[in-house]
Order: C-alpha cells, then structure tokens, then sequence
C-alpha cells in the first residue's frame, strides 16, 4: 500500500512538472504570436502609409495638372475676349465715322 501511496505522489509530481512544462510552452507560445501580430500590424500600418502618401502624390499632381489646364483654358479665353473686343471696338468706330460722314458728310 506504501508503495502504491509513493507510485501515486509520484505521478501527481511527474502531472505537475508537466503542467508547468505546458504552462511555460503555452506562455511561450503565447508570446511568440503576439509578437508575430505586432509585426503583421507594424507592417500593415508602414503600408497603408505608403499607398496614402502615394496616392496624396497622385492627388497632388493631378490637380497641379488640372489647374495648369485651367490657366491656360482661362488665358486663352481671356485673349479671345480681347480680340472679339478690339474687332467689335473697331466696328463699332468705323461705324460711328460712317454715320456721322453719312449724316454730315466729309
């Protein structure tokens, strides 16, 4: 029976050191993907800074070019508004000097 006693204190002794070695496994088990998860959102962050910052750039540029776009559409128009004004200023003075010529002669 003493002997039975001792076989049994001697397995709950070997199921603790078991325990603990599994305990100790799973801790570093633990550890390890937690760790592995930092780094996937380390990374996962340091790339949607950089699609972000790309696609600012992108932004940027398409809207320099937009506005580049839009002066020169502005000045052309400006120009032709100042044509049409000069041609139709001179019409409308040819016009006036034919009156007046016509009405009070030369």
């Amino acid at each position: 029976m003493l002997e039975a006693l001792e076989k049994i204190k001697s397995a709950e002794e070997q199921n603790d050191r078991k325990k603990e070695k599994l305990l100790a496994e799973l801790s570093a088990y633990e550890a390890s993907k937690k760790k592995i998860l930092q780094e996937k959102k380390e990374d996962l962050k340091n790339t949607f800074s950089e699609v972000v910052a790309k696609r600012e750039q992108l932004l940027t540029q398409q809207l320099a070019t937009e506005e580049h776009e839009l002066t020169n559409s502005a000045q052309e128009a400006i120009k032709m508004m100042e044509k049409n004004y000069l041609e139709k200023k001179e019409q409308t003075i040819q016009a006036i000097i034919e009156r007046v010529i016509s009405e009070y002669g030369s």
